[in-house]
């Protein structure tokens, strides 16, 4: 096979999606809010997204996850320029769910996916269940 053709075929494969871990200013600011069940914020449980990491909100309880992963081409490959950003956090060096935000490239959508590798335990399957969830105000604050 000449050089250009082959230099061509290996730039067409497939790359790896590329992840990092959620640092403060790693994401784009609007995606930061509170997102409730069908967009409801009275609603539990809450998902909130500010500059401090990504947190549950059950009751009058903010929980921040630790160890997150931040993946902007998970939802396309390395090659994806849309709007849906993924973020993963980690239980046992796993991915406990998938928080994809801005879902199917809709704004402001939240869809939040277990990957069946690891057990999440019963307040992760309420938040996996209680999905689709839609941005319904600003970040929540914890409780004083």
């Amino acid at each position: 096979m000449k050089p250009l053709p082959m230099l061509a075929a290996v730039l067409w494969l497939p790359l790896p999606v590329l992840s990092f871990p959620l640092t403060p200013d790693a994401l784009p600011t609007n995606l930061y809010g509170s997102y409730g069940p069908g967009g409801d914020c009275l609603a539990r449980p809450l998902v909130s997204l500010d500059d401090g990491g990504l947190y549950l909100v059950s009751g009058d309880q903010r929980s921040r996850f630790e160890a997150v992963e931040v993946c902007l081409s998970c939802a396309g490959g390395v090659r994806y320029e849309g709007i849906e950003v993924w973020l993963s956090p980690q239980v046992a060096d796993h991915h406990a769910l998938h928080f994809r935000f801005n879902a199917g490239e809709q704004p402001g959508r939240l869809e939040v996916e277990d990957p069946g590798n690891v057990e999440p335990g019963p307040s992760l399957s309420t938040v996996a269940a209680a999905s689709p969830y839609h941005r319904c105000g600003p970040p929540a604050q914890p409780a004083t």
